[in-house]
């Protein structure tokens, strides 16, 4: 038994020792910076949900969608495209009805550029201040403020708030989904929440109905390996349907691909023309601990050296340095297969969920690698053929997503299922961040976004934000991603197009700030 306290300024004493303790011990969402945050974001639900809404009125808010960056356009164009349901009734129903359910619903897509990639946070020791940032996204999306451009002088007051909460990207489902409904409950705000991890981890498991035992791999962000949330989230999915003991999942951390897919220049250098590796590098590497490049390797990797940064000659190269996408890819997926074949007992990997949104848009590049690697031989014999099926799955969570949106919708009665003469026809509208270039104390890169330092070095409770939510205007896209977005994406470019066309309507006379 423990002693009591007898001298009331030691029990003072032991008692501050303790809170100092708890709040150490205790994640994030308890810290007094991260605190403050939330307290601002619940005060702008509050102004925005605290008074009645007419239910015609709210059915014709937008549905809500954030990732860390434009990967999450991939998640609306499967919300977009989704026919799963019948729309007179909002029931389930085979085939669909040949209407997209979505057709009648306006969406509010944010891409929060200036700080992605997510992942990268939890790796450097920055959970708090990712949470930070999960929550200002939120924040954005609940609220009406945005800026026309990075150097207006003034927010505008007229952006819908939203309906529903789509959290588009995993690393934010892993960290910030508990926080997020925390603070809808504590604000007093009931909307629909969904995240991407548990409609991935259905999907996984659904394929092994066949009773056919495998391994599931999963190809996120480290941010994301980190947290555990697949493992998670695979096995309950699994326990739920009976299927536990036929699955090994087997994780791999695709240190700096989300990043490359975006432009970041800490992973990719595009359109550089010599091959001289670069000081302000952070993928991987033979020298990244995180993310290391194993020579002994290189043929399993089959690297394009016309996308590599090295010295040296391809065949006997030094200070490697990765500056495609492609070869992002053949390096991830031989370090999971690596993974897979120490697995015991070994069973063949079956079903990679690509757990991070801006991996569907190279689906066909994953599935080259695979190809590429069932074949692959040394020695005349087959290095991962025995530890592969012949047919892999490649698992999209967004498909999973939008049924559970529309569910959810469905059952609180916030679908829009006709025309509504207060609401007019569907709008969707696009905003991304951007740094706040005027602001002394921000770091910039030659590229006008932050430097790698200073992204990674701020810390959790900042009041100030050093950055804006701003309209997604044409110029803010790259034309690589513009290209892509045409191909893998077509749905989602024709709301781009017109929303780009229709700029001039967003002047809206300014509605006071909330």
């Amino acid at each position: 038994m423990r002693r009591r306290c007898r001298g009331s300024s030691f029990a003072v004493r032991r008692l501050a020792i303790g809170v100092v303790a708890i709040a150490v011990l205790l994640p994030p969402a308890w810290g007094e910076p991260h605190s403050r945050v939330r307290r601002d974001v619940q005060r702008t639900a509050r102004s925005v949900y605290g008074q009645p809404i007419p239910p015609d009125y709210f059915r014709s808010f937008p549905i809500g969608v954030f990732d860390s960056g434009t990967g999450g356009l991939t998640v609306l164009e499967q919300i977009l495209r989704i026919d799963t349901f019948d729309n007179r009734t909002g029931k389930l129903r085979p085939g669909g009805d040949g209407i997209p359910d979505f057709q009648q619903e306006s969406f509010v897509f944010l891409a929060d550029q200036a700080n992605m990639p997510y992942g990268n946070y939890p790796v450097v020791g920055k959970a708090d201040f990712l949470d930070d940032l999960i929550l200002r996204d939120l924040q954005f999306l609940l609220g009406r403020r945005y800026f026309d451009t990075a150097e207006a002088s003034e927010p505008r007051g007229d952006k819908l708030p939203v309906k529903a909460v789509v959290i588009a990207c995993n690393t934010a489902t892993a960290y910030g989904l508990t926080d997020i409904q925390q603070t809808l409950e504590r604000a007093g705000v009931a909307l629909p929440v969904v995240g991407v991890i548990d409609a991935a981890a259905e999907g996984a498991v659904e394929v092994f109905a066949d009773q056919i035992p495998g391994a599931v791999g999963v190809l996120a962000t480290k941010g994301t390996v980190l947290s555990g949330a697949y493992p998670a989230a695979i096995r309950k999915a699994a326990r739920q349907a009976g299927r536990d003991r036929l699955i090994s999942v087997v994780q791999q951390g695709a240190l700096g691909l989300a990043g490359a897919i975006d432009g970041a220049p800490e992973y990719i250098a595009r359109g550089r023309k010599d091959r001289r590796p670069r000081d302000e590098y952070r993928g991987p590497s033979p020298e990244n601990p995180q993310a290391r490049i194993a020579l002994r390797l290189l043929d399993r990797y089959g690297f394009d050296f016309s996308g590599m940064l090295y010295s040296g000659s391809p065949e006997r190269p030094t200070d490697l340095q990765l500056n495609s996408v492609d070869n992002y890819i053949a390096y991830h997926m031989v370090s999971l297969m690596e993974k897979v074949r120490q697995v015991r007992p070994r069973r063949p990997l079956r079903v990679i969920v690509l757990g991070c949104t801006h991996f569907p848009f190279f689906a066909d590049a994953f599935r080259r690698q695979l190809h590429r690697l069932y074949d692959y031989q040394e020695e005349g014999q087959f290095v991962y053929r025995p530890c592969m099926a012949s047919d892999i799955h490649l698992i999209d969570p967004a498909y999973f997503v939008g049924r559970e949106v529309y569910e959810r919708l469905a059952d609180s009665g916030s679908l829009r299922r006709q025309q509504q003469s207060t609401a007019g026809k569907p709008h969707s509208e696009f905003y991304i961040t951007v740094p706040c270039r005027k602001r002394p104390d921000v770091r910039l890169d030659p590229s006008g976004w932050f430097t790698y330092e200073y992204k990674y070095g701020r810390s959790s409770g900042q009041t100030q934000l050093d950055y804006r939510h701003v309209l997604l205007r044409r110029t803010l896209l790259p034309a690589e991603d513009q290209r892509r977005l045409q191909r893998r994406a077509p749905t989602v470019w024709r709301l781009l197009e017109r929303f780009w066309s229709g700029s001039a309507k967003l002047q809206r006379p300014a509605a006071a700030p909330h």
